[in-house]
């Protein structure tokens, strides 16, 4: 996948349609200006005989200066997050950024008649969070992280949302958050939950695994810990020179037993079924082996007191 932060590589799927739009519509716009917002901007008492200017409102500007930089940051950010997340998930996170100040404008009664910064500034909300440190050129010219222009853009919209409320028309304001954050609490959201579902699932198979591995080391001890008498039987008949049939068969029963590639411990460490670790090992068919054969020549079982 293409990193975010290859802001300038060749771009495909839905930014560079959505900025040919922009262009489309503002033609129109200068073309027929009344009309035009009439039929795309949203307003509420049309709404729902114009269900299409929930989404293209997004799409119209007031000047020339507004179309070049929302053109501008959805051709640099949008193209990065798409390349970033693939194209379904940033059509989902675009319709979120966009209903979200258009819904929010249906329940206050605002209209709208451009919307295309407000997702801009949701994507660049998107973008600082992650990439932070990434620099722009202001002006072209002075460099600033990204997220220290998201830091100014909050203020901004906070400062925004104030003087709408002063003014008495705290509608507006909310729908100018809601446009804004819309569409970054959507990928907060999504990015935290991954993030959590992905921790979770983690866990599971480790605890799976672990107790998956508690069980085969405690079937291992009982087998184990069956064998050793046997093995004892066995050594004491290797020891009288002529082990029956019976216990021939059970040494090779021992051989299949063993594990290749086990690291084992040195003979003199060989303790039989009296302590945990022996009998835990997979190792303990071939140190078992060696102790009918000789090796240890007796289990010695040390106590803390060295004795």
């Amino acid at each position: 996948m293409t990193s975010g932060r290859d802001l300038f590589a060749p771009k495909l799927g839905l930014t560079l349609p959505l900025c040919g739009l922009h262009f489309v519509f503002f033609f129109l716009s200068a073309a027929d200006p009344a009309r035009t917002a009439a039929l795309f901007g949203f307003y509420p008492a049309t709404a729902f005989t114009q269900p299409w200017t929930f989404l293209t409102y997004q799409f119209l500007h007031g000047s020339p200066f507004s179309l070049f930089f929302g053109a501008m940051i959805l051709y640099i950010l949008g193209s990065a997050l798409e390349a970033e997340w693939g194209t379904g998930e940033f059509t989902a996170f675009w319709l979120v950024a966009t209903l979200g100040a258009s819904v929010a404008a249906l329940v206050t009664g605002s209209a709208l008649t451009s919307g295309g910064v407000l997702t801009g500034i949701s994507m660049l909300f998107a973008y600082a969070w992650l990439y932070p440190d990434m620099q722009f050129l202001m002006f072209f010219v002075i460099p600033v992280k990204v997220k220290w222009l998201a830091w100014l853009a909050l203020a901004g919209l906070l400062w925004g949302f104030v003087q709408a409320t002063a003014a008495g028309r705290p509608g507006l304001g909310f729908v100018q958050l809601a446009g804004s954050g819309a569409g970054f609490l959507f990928f907060w959201l999504r990015h935290h939950g991954r993030f959590q579902a992905t921790k979770a699932a983690q866990a599971a198979v480790v605890a799976v695994k672990s107790a998956g591995a508690i069980r085969a080391d405690a079937a291992l001890e009982r087998r184990n810990r069956d064998l050793f008498p046997r093995v004892e039987d066995l050594r004491r008949a290797v020891r009288s020179g002529d082990p029956p049939p019976r216990q021939r068969e059970f040494e090779g029963e021992l051989k299949k037993l063993v594990v290749p590639g086990v690291r084992i411990c040195k003979p003199v460490d060989f303790k039989g079924d009296k302590d945990g670790i022996c009998v835990s090992c997979e190792g303990f068919a071939e140190c078992s082996l060696r102790y009918v054969h000789g090796e240890p020549g007796e289990i010695v079982v040390k106590t803390r007191n060295g004795s």
